[in-house]
């Protein structure tokens, strides 16, 4: 785990309410929550997309 992965997941923790760049477009992040391991549960609103979408904070990660 990189020193860089560590921050990021840290800001993402505390980013409701925050803009993010998901692989679907750019969407509001609604929720975070904790998963099993190191990694987080990531629901964002996408505009022109119906509901909610879960990522993985890994995968966020590597769309940075």
């Amino acid at each position: 785990m990189t020193e860089e992965f560590k921050i990021f997941m840290l800001t993402l923790w505390n980013s409701e309410g925050k803009f993010i760049d998901t692989p679907l477009g750019r969407g509001l992040i609604d929720e975070v929550r904790t998963t099993a391991g190191i990694d987080l549960a990531v629901t964002v609103k996408i505009p022109g997309i119906d509901g909610f979408t879960l990522f993985r904070g890994t995968e966020l990660f590597n769309e940075a």
